[in-house]
């Protein structure tokens, strides 16, 4: 009975001395080499980074402070003073004689931008003809010899425009006068339900609301108090009608 268990116990021992001399064979081929050591640390610092970003996640950056809004008419010259370079780093760009402010896509429009050819600038032209060059006319340009397809790219761009940034004013042609938005503005920003305009207004409503009601109620106690009078006047008219019969 010991003949099998004997050979099974050496086979097992064979295999362990086996996968050690393996294991030993591998080391020492690593450690032999300077090229495998090399390779060794490179590896495992890559691990270590691999391991050290997935515990500890990046901090985003805070967000940049929102800039007071901004409600004006420009020339030409006027808006090429925002393309971002300025020290507040506001970038306007003007779309079918709007002007928009594109800060927040400062990416994009802004310095080093793919598009900030159009910083400060009427990019109308440009985004008709899917030309993103920066147009050495620096004077107004009223889109008349643009073909009827490029007018209406540029209306889809508008629409974009509108959806995605906030409209500041017009762009002025030659002469013409700038738009005083005072009044206009605080309509337009509390025009909401919740707006401060709007507010308002309801508290006015609800003032006149209530002097009307209050109005009625001392006319009708007016009315009230005449009648009054009248039948009394009438029915003393009357007891001295029967007293005189």
């Amino acid at each position: 009975m010991s003949g099998p268990e004997t050979s099974t116990s050496g086979a097992e021992d064979r295999t362990e001395a086996g996968e050690a001399g393996l294991l030993y064979g591998i080391l020492n081929e690593i450690i032999s080499s300077p090229l495998n050591l090399a390779l060794v640390g490179v590896i495992s610092f890559l691990l270590y980074k691999i391991t050290r970003s997935r515990q500890q996640p990046t901090a985003l950056p805070p967000p940049p402070p929102e800039m007071p809004r901004l409600r004006r008419d420009f020339t030409v010259a006027e808006l090429k003073q925002y393309d971002g370079t300025q020290p507040d780093g506001r970038v306007l760009v003007a779309v079918n004689g709007n002007v928009y402010d594109v800060t927040k896509g400062k990416n994009f429009y802004g310095p080093g931008g793919p598009y900030a050819v159009f910083g400060g600038r009427d990019a109308s032209r440009g985004l008709a003809t899917f030309s993103v060059t920066a147009s050495p006319n620096d004077e107004y340009d009223d889109l008349s010899d643009l073909k009827s397809h490029e007018m209406e790219s540029v209306r889809e761009w508008e629409m974009q425009f509108k959806e995605k940034y906030i409209l500041v004013g017009r762009l002025l042609k030659p002469g013409e006068q700038p738009t005083n938005y005072s009044d206009e503005d605080e309509d337009k920003d509390g025009s909401g339900e919740g707006g401060p305009s709007a507010v308002r207004k309801r508290a006015a409503a609800a003032a006149a609301a209530k002097d009307a009601v209050a109005a009625a109620v001392e006319s009708a106690a007016e009315v009230a108090a005449s009648k009054g009078e009248a039948e009394s006047a009438t029915a003393a008219a009357d007891d001295g009608k029967d007293k005189a019969e």
